[in-house]
């Protein structure tokens, strides 16, 4: 089996199940999460498409789910601020807007006007 590790986005390949102590051999972090479920729905009830699933809040952690069943990471994967800016302006035909750097931000916004 081959899916895609949600922390590090790795692809991993699989003849066995995974099990709960299982991790990424390229980043360590922890398979058995929610993240890497074939369940995880952010659109469902707990965020969990499996209804007779325990309730995990700790969705990046490992968990003991005895439902579990590993899925594909790679939709789940956190993009940064400045990817998700860029892909918007890319959407409406824009240039990317420019990073500014932290010190400007908070310099510009205690400026007096």
């Amino acid at each position: 089996m081959a899916t895609t590790c949600y922390a590090c986005g790795a692809t991993l390949r699989f003849d066995a199940p995974v099990g709960r102590r299982s991790t990424c051999p390229e980043c360590d972090a922890d398979l058995h999460t929610c993240m890497n479920c074939r369940h995880y729905d952010e659109s469902a009830a707990h965020e969990c498409r499996e209804p007779q699933a325990d309730h995990v809040v700790d969705k990046d952690g490992l968990n003991a789910c005895d439902l579990f069943q590993l899925g594909d990471g790679a939709s789940r994967r956190r993009k940064s601020s400045r990817t998700a800016r860029s892909q918007l302006a890319a959407l409406f035909g824009e240039s990317a807007p420019e990073e500014e750097s932290p010190k400007d931000a908070l310099e510009a916004l205690f400026r007096k006007k």
